[in-house]
């Protein structure tokens, strides 16, 4: 059986973006070099399989400021990167978005899509992509709110956005895509 490639999504304007606000208790930061470990615990924890640090630098466009982080308390609870990716020229890449299975539902997701977003757009970005995977229904619920919107670039989209939008219709949550 094919492998079938992740689902694209567009957000077509990020010059306008919602206030970065944080809750107290929590921080933002960028990458630390020699911080590796943290980046790798938040990813696994949010997807349930081991990623090392350097699967991020080999997809490409890495630096250490483009990836974002929330800490809680003492401990990074939340990341995402905001790279470059040759397959879309003049946007923002939008990568690696993950948040500890324990800090669900704290908003740290938001915020941290909201500050690589920010990142994309403070570096003259007006518009980022993302890929993601089609069981991912919270993420993608996430993202719409953020003003993406799905991106057909592949025969099998067509059908796999409509069971997204059905998977999203039975756990109630609207999908107006």
């Amino acid at each position: 059986m094919e492998k079938l490639p992740q689902l694209i999504m567009r957000n077509p304007d990020i010059t306008v973006l919602p206030e970065l606000i944080l809750p107290e208790g929590m921080q933002l930061h960028t990458h630390i070099p020699g911080e590796e470990k943290n980046w790798e615990e938040v990813i696994e924890s949010a997807f349930g399989s081991r990623f090392d640090f350097d699967f991020l630098i080999r997809m490409g466009g890495y630096r250490p400021e483009y990836v974002q982080y929330i800490r809680h308390g003492d401990r990074d609870i939340a990341t995402a990167a905001a790279v470059e990716n040759p397959a879309y020229p003049h946007e923002g890449w939008f990568r690696m978005v993950g948040v500890r299975s324990e800090a669900r539902g704290l908003g740290a997701g938001r915020l941290v899509c909201l500050a690589a977003l920010h990142s994309l757009r403070r570096r003259g970005y007006v518009s980022a992509v993302l890929s993601t995977d089609d069981w991912r229904i919270p993420a993608i619920c996430l993202y719409l709110s953020l003003g993406f919107r799905p991106l057909l670039c592949h025969e099998s989209h067509p059908e796999r956005w409509e069971n997204v939008r059905k998977e999203m219709e039975k756990a109630g949550r609207k999908a107006d895509f």
